[in-house]
């Protein structure tokens, strides 16, 4: 994983409602952002702006179908930070 990559995942998850937002998505398959407003209580603009973030970073996917938008966990980007944080594991 390169440093960049890294960073954006880092700046998308440090946001408390952003963390929040991924651990619902990963709860199923695929979420409508829609869902997401019981688990994060934030204004429509503010809720594009957190699942914006989260897609940009490569954590999730968007499917746009119709005027309904649907997220799921992008598992290969979770795979690669996982494997970088397996990297600092205290010895």
């Amino acid at each position: 994983m390169d440093t960049k990559s890294l960073v954006k995942i880092a700046k998308a998850l440090s946001d408390p409602n952003r963390l929040r937002i991924l651990q619902e998505i990963a709860q199923a398959p695929q979420v409508g952002c829609a869902d997401l407003f019981e688990v994060a209580p934030v204004s429509q603009p503010s809720m594009s702006h957190h699942v914006k973030a989260l897609v940009d970073s490569g954590l999730v996917d968007s499917c746009k179908e119709g005027r309904c938008v649907y997220l799921s966990v992008n598992p290969e980007k979770l795979r690669e930070l996982e494997s970088f944080l397996q990297l600092l594991k205290v010895k």
